[in-house]
């Protein structure tokens, strides 16, 4: 899953989405949300999903499941 936000992460930077709003509207969530499931130590139940449609969102190929080996 830290490979996931990463790369999430990595693509908002290079495509110059920096701002809660604009990071926010790339994936699809109030910026609040946005910024807190990118910068979350600790995750919550439905985090992998989120991770996950923001990926797809974003049009990022995704390998293997982020959830894999990741307690429920």
């Amino acid at each position: 899953m830290i490979r996931l936000k990463m790369a999430i992460g990595r693509e908002l930077d290079e495509r110059g989405i920096t701002k809660p709003a604009e990071i926010g509207a790339a994936l699809g969530m109030p910026p609040a949300k946005a910024t807190g499931l990118l910068n979350r130590k600790q995750w919550r139940e439905g985090a992998v999903e989120q991770l996950e449609a923001a990926a797809a969102r974003l049009g990022l190929r995704v390998s293997e499941p982020a959830s894999d080996g990741w307690p429920g």
